[in-house]
């Protein structure tokens, strides 16, 4: 461990905060990412491993597939880093106790105990179905946060089933190790099950399975791994059931095939033993069912919430940027810019309401940071004049909003009627569901991580949600890049009005772009990634007007004109020379194609209260969402010239704010 490490930024990127402790990996260390703010887990790889070709080419060779795994429970793998002289891994930081700290406090109830396997159990089946192993389960691996989420990290050096050497990271012993492990059989879920047990039976009992404090020395923890059969766990904490202590020695038994070999057949043994079903133990933490872990959360220092930062300077409101200069120097900018500067908002002002277009310039994209974006798995499209693309035979699917009993979750639908399928069902509201350009996930905005919404990605391959973003306000309206490198998105941050923001397609470095007079509620990327559409609020309540800019913030054009009651939906035709939106009176509203160039406008549709309006890839057609028939909203596609409407959903709760796909 480099002593001159804490305090050090790695990368020109992670500061190195602190030291954590140990783990089968490395040392571990909480790291600031100073580019995001957030906080992220760092784990220093031995020099040992860092001069080893091999182990390092191993670890990046299924670095990519394990960065794209994603559980509620897993702690998310972020990569392998190496400068000239270290190597180390990255995982997000979940602030909150380990169960090292757990342990401390116990033996825990069994019911309490189960809480803690529901979860893990959980993430250890997410993984497994991927075709890997944990290995290293430990203690330091498994963090609760502040909503007493329970996660599981270290899948960093998880092992492919298919494999049969293991790499050894670090010197930590192996207190969890299965037999097989020790011994050099193949492996299967069975191991992991087995390290499981060996915490479960920590939890209950306070001690290690030898009845007192787990040793030290590699050979006495062989030794008791291969040689000696534990202690019943009841004989230890005689508060816990007899059979749910049978079943921690089942799963403790020496031979793979004589054991419980699933998380679900663990999970489920274990719930019977305290007479519930799976689905009734605790999703996370609480008073009444974890009381230790509660009182563990009560009582931990959390540190703040990290602060969004503006990274690059033209990201910064001029008016802004004035106001963080000293004294003497506003007094040299203002004599030197103040005429002109005047001509320059006398232009914009005309710009905005004459649509005076200045001549366009070419607008570099941001270019990602060096993590592999965990969910872009497609070859990015270039930056060249946009063309309508092909559309499906049966014309493709579309992703909506679908109200479901309490909840809005999100639905999906194939052009000609066919496919229906429900793809959420969350105890959370679910909105603005786009795909990822390439059409294997969904991206959203949800607030089933708490209170306020974020990002998330579905991913039909693996059927697991994937967070982007975390806590950094309440996130609305995300739009890709037509390269799929960089997502826009609206985003409110405490009392302050929704903005332009920016996150990188594998959710580092979001940071803000514009901010508005007023609140932005829509935000839509052109088709050859120049500009972006937004939809701002004027003055009367659920107005609002149409603008564009260039995708640093800079160049705002106003495109609606005398359009009244506009609402806040926009999306760009494919070959990007008009805009869909909705207008006119409150409970009458009808879809307008606007030209970008003239601000011309043609009305499509008439009567019905229509809304959220979105182009087919190829744009002959539109979807959108309309009250015509019923009182609930129902979607329905048109030809792209406004005829020929035809209802594609009936369903008696509502249907709306659609988006195609090819």
């Amino acid at each position: 461990m480099p002593p001159a490490i804490i305090g050090k930024t790695l990368l020109n990127q992670y500061r190195v905060e602190e030291l954590i402790g140990n783990t089968p990996h490395g040392d571990l260390y909480r790291v600031t990412d100073e580019r995001s703010g957030k906080l992220l887990a760092l784990t220093l790889l031995s020099k040992g491993v860092t001069e080893n070709g091999e182990t390092i080419k191993e670890l990046e060779a299924k670095s990519g597939r394990l960065q794209s795994i994603s559980h509620q429970n897993i702690n998310r793998y972020l990569g392998l880093f190496q400068t000239p002289t270290l190597a180390f891994l990255l995982e997000e930081w979940v602030d909150g106790p380990s169960l090292k700290d757990v342990l401390a406090k116990s033996p825990l109830s069994a019911e309490e105990a189960l809480v803690v396997a529901r979860s893990v159990c959980g993430a250890l089946e997410a993984l497994h179905r991927q075709g890997f192993l944990h290995l290293n389960l430990a203690p330091e691996f498994i963090r609760t946060n502040q909503q007493g989420e329970i996660f599981l990290g270290g899948i960093a050096n998880a092992h492919p089933q298919d494999r049969h050497t293991i790499l050894h990271l670090g010197k930590y012993p192996p207190t969890y190790s299965a037999p097989e492990m020790l011994r050099g059989e193949a492996l299967t879920a069975a191991a992991d099950i087995y390290s499981l047990a060996v915490l479960l039976y920590q939890l209950v009992t306070a001690q290690w399975i030898n009845g007192k404090a787990a040793p030290k020395a590699y050979d006495a923890v062989r030794k008791h791994h291969l040689e000696t059969t534990p202690l019943a766990p009841i004989l230890l904490n005689k508060n816990i059931p007899d059979h749910f202590s049978r079943m921690i020695l089942w799963a403790l038994r020496k031979k793979t095939e004589d054991r419980l070999k699933t998380t679900t057949e663990l999970l489920s043994s274990l719930a019977l033993a305290v007479q519930t079903s799976v689905d009734k133990i605790p999703l996370r933490t609480d008073p009444a069912a974890t009381p230790v872990t509660s009182a563990l959360l009560a009582s931990w220092g959390f540190l703040p919430p990290p602060q969004p930062r503006i990274l690059r300077d033209d990201a910064i409101p001029l008016e802004e940027r004035l106001a963080n200069l000293t004294p003497a120097k506003k007094q040299k900018t203002g004599s030197r810019f103040i005429p002109f500067f005047f001509l320059i908002l006398l232009g914009g002002f005309i710009s905005l309401f004459w649509v005076v277009r200045p001549a366009e310039t070419e607008i570099p994209i941001p270019t990602p940071v060096r993590v592999t974006p965990v969910v872009a798995r497609f070859t990015p499209r270039p930056s060249v004049t946009p063309s309508p693309r092909p559309t499906l035979p049966f014309g493709g699917r579309i992703i909506f909003t679908c109200t479901r009993g309490d909840y809005n979750q999100l639905c999906l639908v194939n052009r000609d009627g066919s496919g229906y399928t429900q793809v959420t069902d969350m105890i959370a509201s679910n909105y603005y569901p786009v795909f990822t350009p390439d059409g294997s996930s969904i991206l959203f905005a949800s607030n089933r991580s708490g209170s306020t919404f974020d990002l998330f990605l579905l991913n039909f391959g693996d059927k697991l949600v994937y967070q982007l973003t975390d806590g950094i306000g309440n996130v609305i309206s995300p739009d890709y890049s037509p390269d799929g490198r960089i997502v826009a998105f609206a985003n409110r941050v405490g009392n302050g009005p929704t903005a332009i923001w920016m996150v990188n397609a594998d959710g580092l470095n979001p940071r803000l772009v514009y901010t508005g007079a007023k609140d932005i509620v829509a935000v839509a990327w052109s088709p050859d990634g120049r500009k972006i559409a937004y939809a701002m609020a004027m003055e009367t309540p659920q107005e609002y007007q149409i603008y564009t800019m260039d995708v640093n913030g800079r160049n705002h054009l106003k495109i609606s004109q005398d359009l009244q009651g506009i609402g806040g939906s926009v999306d760009w035709s494919p070959d990007g020379g008009s805009l869909l939106i909705h207008a006119g009176p409150f409970g009458d509203k009808d879809i307008f194609r606007v030209d970008v160039a003239t601000g011309a406008f043609v009305q499509l549709t008439d009567g019905g209260n229509n809304a959220g309006a979105s182009y087919s890839p190829d744009g002959q057609y539109i979807v959108f969402n309309s009250l015509r028939n019923d009182e609930q909203a129902d979607l329905y596609i048109m030809r792209a010239d406004g005829t020929n409407p035809v209802q594609l959903t009936n369903h008696p709760e509502p249907d709306w704010g659609a988006k195609w796909i090819e």
